[in-house]
């Protein structure tokens, strides 16, 4: 869905300006910088299992990490090397919190086949940095109104809190068991992807403006979770800002 929204978002500014373009209205300056701060509304929710040994039989685990938004800062800069076209750079950071859902199915120390589940919930950060090579095209709609449509791929840097293990209380005759904590381990990993996305330029002076910034970036990490396991993350998501513009 956000990709459909992010391809009709690019064909309407391209379909807006081209009339502009027919005028012969140019973007006179090389040189862009652009800040930005804002959300990342949702990011891919995940789960995860596992099992482990336990009173000659075995434990099974099992995780639902939620997605949720956070906060993001976006910068970006570049230089037109030829009428519209540009090459620039781009970094975004984000970070969320949330709750992950543990439930665990935990065999009898005495009777076999006699599972007792036990579900909680722990703490769970993800923070993403992205660095991404922008291939841009120029569009000045207007004198003071200008798009700045870009692509290319990205390098995403995924930190993720992930548990490894379920702690639990139980007191004779053990028929049940209650959850106490979850431990945990915070895994980081690189993976390629793509951004894409479109940066507004509302100047109010020659060189200053303000502007938005809407845009996706992805990536498919595979987060080590310990004894050989790794779990697959969808990193990135939509992301939307606003901020400082400058050109030059």
């Amino acid at each position: 869905m956000r990709q459909i929204l992010m391809a009709s978002l690019v064909a309407v500014t391209l379909g807006s300006a081209r009339p502009a373009v027919a005028q012969t209205r140019a973007w006179p300056e090389r040189i862009w910088f652009s800040v930005s701060g804002g959300v990342q509304p949702t990011a891919s929710s995940f789960s995860d299992g596992f099992d482990v040994p336990l009173y000659q039989e075995t434990e099974k685990v099992s995780i639902d990490y939620p997605g949720k938004g956070g906060a993001l800062v976006a910068a970006s800069g570049g230089y037109r090397v030829w009428r519209q076209l540009a090459i620039g750079v781009g970094l975004t950071r984000s970070s969320r919190r949330a709750q992950a859902a543990v439930d665990a199915r935990l065999p009898h120390p005495f009777f076999d086949n006699q599972i007792r589940d036990v579900r909680g919930t722990t703490p769970a950060t993800r923070g993403e940095v992205g660095a991404h090579l922008l291939v841009g095209w120029m569009l000045p709609l207007t004198d003071r109104f200008r798009v700045l449509i870009t692509a290319g791929p990205s390098v995403l840097s995924v930190s993720q809190t992930l548990v490894t293990g379920v702690e639990f209380a139980e007191v004779y005759p053990y028929d049940t068991a209650a959850f106490t904590r979850a431990t945990t381990k915070n895994a980081t990993v690189t993976a390629a992807g793509f951004n894409a996305g479109a940066d507004l330029f509302w100047m109010f002076s020659r060189r200053v403006g303000a502007g938005g910034l809407v845009q996706i970036t992805r990536a498919r990490a595979k987060e080590p979770a310990g004894t050989g396991r790794t779990v697959s993350v969808d990193a990135g998501g939509a992301q939307v800002g606003a901020g400082l513009r400058l050109v030059f």
